[in-house]
């Protein structure tokens, strides 16, 4: 090995060497050395070196062989293995990522980082392999040159090049501080570098980076970001789509935040979705078996599990998981803690379960709070429709939902005015109904069905405004042409216009698309009759009879 030396010092000019009088601190500094094992998801392995950090049991790596792992071991200088509990950050730009291990019995081994940053003309040491013979001394270099990056952190470049075995090998400076951490060359042949190891130390996850390409790269749990809050929002960016982790995530919120409700709702929530009933129904237990957890908030979020359960497909009720006692729950939290939200769940989990006087009382209440909106006005309207209330006192709630809006109304606008613009229509108020569906359509943008036409086609009727009730018949027959009631409709309008000709065309259209539709039999009977054509009017009326409209008997008897 002293002649490999030798003659590569002669090849390169340099003072890559083994140091004359070995420093005593290098024989310590490779106690803190490690091996890493990474496992895929396919069973292969992947094998480099670490460093431990601290005595908490923080450990840096390379990124590379971590990426597609999901199992990590680390082994340290004794041959005792820790299994990889977190992944605490990564950077596949600076090949280099973070782990944490569970530190066990023994003494971890760890360096003292150097405080500032070295210079050039620098001397170091770069530790040989972990696997290397103990006796292995170190290696001398020299920084020849150092530049920033990200505007705190140093990159060296070091006098000469490094073989692969040397990547993650760690580099002290001249008493043994931790300086850096040797990277290979991007092109070989070149001199390697070394990454300052603060930027490894440093390297953590927060509360955005649960997208991370980076972190979901490497499939090895994740450690939550400092913070119940900042923690709290990582696992909801996370989402539950993976759900196996989703739940690591929340367990480990429990584990640290055990005081808190989020952990405890998030658990509960996310059980309920997956029919683990029983299970979700113990996470809320539990959590309301905390001293100091915001009870209210376990009470709003199992009022609203159950909520929404009981509108969930082919859900089959769990113990007394009902509306009922989505209602209850919710009406708990409000007792606990007198928020307009806690009432509104309460107010909505009543309606749903059609218990509609008291949904009312709860909805009225809160349109004088904060929470005043013109959904509020609207469901107190319907509660009143669902109990058969005077029409006037229906209108009223739904004159304050639109009064919420702004002149000109915005397309927010659009339901509340639909649903007044109906019940004028069955107030028989049939020109202010128009004017609501008018506003409805021009707020919606031309986005609309044939059926809006038709309706509005049968209110301007009764208010005689057959010029607008013709136009927007014919607009309904354009969006929906194989649709034989509106062809049945138009020549309906169209004879009572007297345009008797126009009529039996529409007629006629609608007993082509369906020929077993009996109300364009009885008009055209009704039409050719008006023309003095009684032979077709009889033939007309007959076919209707023979389907089984007896308004056409009756217009049958008069023409004989």
């Amino acid at each position: 090995m002293k002649q490999t030396l030798y003659i590569l010092t002669l090849i390169f000019g340099t003072c890559l060497g083994i140091h004359a009088k070995t420093p005593k601190f290098l024989t310590k500094a490779r106690q803190a050395q490690v091996s890493i094992i990474a496992q895929d998801a396919e069973g292969n392995l992947h094998e480099g070196q670490g460093l431990l950090l601290n005595a908490q049991g923080e450990v840096i790596t390379e990124y590379d062989i971590l990426k597609g792992a999901v199992k990590a071991t680390v082994i340290d200088c004794k041959g005792e293995e820790y299994p990889v509990r977190y992944l605490c950050g990564a950077s596949s730009m600076y090949n280099i990522a973070k782990l944490a291990i569970e530190p066990g019995k023994n003494k971890l081994y760890t360096l003292e980082i150097m405080p500032d940053s070295l210079n050039e003309g620098t001397q170091v040491y770069v530790l040989p392999n972990v696997k290397a013979d103990k006796k292995a001394l170190a290696i001398t270099d020299t920084i020849i040159k150092h530049s920033k990056f990200r505007e705190t952190y140093h990159y060296y470049t070091l006098t000469n090049q490094t073989g692969e075995r040397h990547a993650c090998s760690p580099m002290l400076n001249g008493e043994g501080l931790l300086a850096g951490l040797v990277q290979l060359p991007t092109k070989s042949g070149d001199n390697a570098y070394a990454i300052d190891i603060h930027f490894g130390a440093d390297l953590t996850i927060t509360s955005l980076d649960a997208n991370n390409t980076d972190l979901r790269s490497i499939r090895l749990p994740k450690r939550l970001p400092e913070g119940e809050e900042a923690a709290a929002t990582f696992i909801y960016l996370a989402g539950t789509k993976d759900t196996a982790q989703y739940a690591a995530y929340v367990d480990e919120f429990i584990r640290l935040y055990p005081q808190s409700a989020t952990g405890y709702t998030m658990k509960g929530e996310y059980l309920a979705a997956a029919n683990r009933y029983e299970e979700a129904e113990k996470a809320y237990e539990d959590g309301l078996a905390q001293d100091s957890t915001h009870k209210d908030e376990l009470h709003f979020s199992l009022a609203k599990t159950i909520y929404a359960l009981n509108f969930t497909p082919k859900y089959e009720t769990y113990k007394d998981w009902t509306l009922d006692k989505a209602a209850a729950e919710a009406a708990e939290a409000y007792t606990i803690k007198p928020l307009d939200i806690y009432m509104n769940q309460q107010a909505h989990s009543l309606y749903a379960a059609k218990k509609y006087s008291e949904a009312e009382k709860l909805f009225l209440s809160l349109t004088k709070t904060g929470m005043r909106s013109p959904d509020l006005f609207l469901y107190v309207a319907q509660c009143r429709q669902m109990q058969q209330a005077p029409i006037d006192d229906i209108l009223a709630m739904q004159d304050s939902a639109v009064n919420c809006f702004p002149k000109p109304y915005p397309a927010e606008a659009a339901n509340a005015l639909l649903m007044r613009g109906i019940s004028k229509a069955k107030a028989e108020k049939y020109r202010e109904a128009v004017a609501d569906y008018n506003e409805y359509e021009h707020l919606m943008g031309g986005r609309l069905t044939s059926n809006f036409y038709y309706e509005r086609e049968q209110i301007e009727i009764k208010c005689r405004m057959y010029p607008a009730a013709m136009n927007d018949i014919e607009r309904a027959i354009r969006l929906s042409p194989r649709e034989p009631l509106l062809y049945a409709e138009c020549a309906a309008l169209n004879y009572r216009v007297g345009e008797v000709d126009e009529a039996i065309r529409y007629a006629t259209e609608a007993t082509q698309i369906d020929p077993q539709f009996a109300d364009p039999l009885r008009i055209l009977g009704v039409c050719y009759s008006q023309k003095g054509e009684t032979q077709k009017a009889r033939e007309c009326l007959e076919k209707a009879i023979a389907l089984g409209d007896t308004m056409a008997k009756g217009v049958l008897e008069k023409l004989k």
